[in-house]
């Protein structure tokens, strides 16, 4: 929650109380007092404060303010502690069911959170949103998407058309939620409306990005990156992002430069380093690019995409044995079959002239969406070195067609 809406939460429970003795509107000095502490961040003066007043009477007021401060403290224990105080003379209140939802949910006790924000649903059309939004934020968290996705609809339903902040915080999470499904056109369909209503919204530039480098649409989201930049200079996971989705454009030079930004800010970051190595790898430089790898060695241990790209530096160097132990390493280790690293092995075995080993790899590639251009050329060369001239011609000819 953010403070504004922590703070509504207690203007709920002072109207509440005014509302209980038949007061108008009003607000004291210990609430003002309380509320100025509160707002310039003096939390534990505040809690001196009010331990002072809980001398003379223990409210439910008093025990929300209290788990509130406690709760901005990051001393969660404590704040759960007041707030299940007050929940113990108030247990139907809405406004400490919400408090303690949030607070559970930033403890990672997602069962009790979610409790208390099914316990939301039924009241008002503002709890009633964020006990929806809640329960879909649980649900997200432990990976139930599809019923994520439902509850975030449903709240979606409950926003009127000026409540700007929930409708964003709401889509955006919906938004994730069709990520983790795969439904990347959707999710973009998401952050956009977001981003209407939300411009400058810096998480949810960061999602659209994303989704539109999964849809391969990588100079989109390298522009959303620059911009993100522009406000965010030290922002190393966007620099790395941006250069990934420039070095997928074959804008080598310019990941480079974006790479080594990232690098003079921090200078062991292993992402930096592996992505850099092989931004290298493709612009020739395998020596440079095999250092650079070898620095992340230093940092992570056992990275399938590291020893991957060093093997094909080591390939680019004619150091074939050692290129294919690292392949093997991998392939041993159970931990990646993938078809990329099976034809990359099949492509070293073929510079070695092991072409009936390079075949066995190749027939164990089981994706037909890996079945492309430089697939059908490498079988068609290890038949052709072997003798099999009606083979080699034929995967040469579907080489031919997919080219056309």
């Amino acid at each position: 929650m953010t403070k504004k809406e922590v703070y509504d939460v207690l203007l709920n429970l002072k109207n509440a109380e005014n509302n209980k003795n038949n007061k108008k509107k009003q607000y004291n000095i210990q609430f003002i007092w309380m509320s100025f502490l509160f707002w310039i961040g003096k939390y534990s003066k505040a809690l001196c404060y009010i331990n002072k007043l809980s001398k003379e009477n223990n409210t439910v007021k008093i025990y929300c303010w209290k788990g509130v401060m406690y709760y901005f403290l990051k001393d969660y224990s404590n704040a759960l502690l007041f707030l299940e105080k007050a929940e113990i003379i108030d247990p139907k209140n809405i406004d400490i069911k919400c408090l303690s939802a949030e607070i559970f949910f930033a403890t990672a006790q997602l069962e009790k959170a979610e409790v208390r924000y099914r316990s939301l649903i039924g009241s008002d059309s503002k709890y009633q949103i964020l006990g929806l939004y809640g329960i879909g934020r649980c649900l997200l968290k432990t990976n139930r998407y599809d019923e994520a996705l439902g509850f975030f609809n449903k709240a979606l339903l409950c926003i009127k058309q000026e409540d700007q902040h929930n409708l964003v915080k709401i889509l955006n999470k919906k938004g994730l939620c069709l990520i983790e499904l795969n439904k990347m056109e959707e999710a973009r369909l998401c952050f956009e409306e977001c981003l209407r209503n939300s411009p400058d919204d810096y998480n949810v530039q960061l999602n659209l990005a994303l989704t539109l480098s999964k849809l391969k649409k990588f100079e989109e989201a390298a522009e959303i990156y620059k911009k993100i930049l522009s406000k965010t200079p030290h922002n190393i996971i966007a620099i790395n992002n941006c250069a990934s989705c420039l070095a997928e454009c074959d804008k080598n030079y310019e990941a480079l430069e974006y790479y080594n930004i990232g690098l003079n800010i921090d200078p062991n970051n292993p992402d930096l380093l592996i992505n850099k190595g092989y931004c290298l790898y493709k612009l020739g430089q395998y020596n440079i690019a095999l250092e650079c790898l070898n620095e992340a060695e230093k940092i992570v241990k056992n990275d399938i995409i590291l020893y991957n790209n060093k093997a094909l530096c080591l390939v680019a160097l004619g150091k074939y044995d050692e290129a294919l132990k690292l392949f093997n390493k991998l392939l041993d280790s159970n931990k990646c079959h993938s078809d990329d690293l099976l034809f990359n092995k099949a492509y070293c075995l073929v510079k070695k002239g092991m072409y009936s080993e390079a075949l066995t790899c190749l027939a164990n590639i089981k994706n037909k969406s890996s079945h492309n251009f430089d697939f059908y050329i490498l079988k068609g060369i290890c038949f052709e070195q072997l003798g099999n001239h009606e083979a080699a011609v034929k995967n040469f000819n579907k080489s031919l067609i997919i080219a056309r």
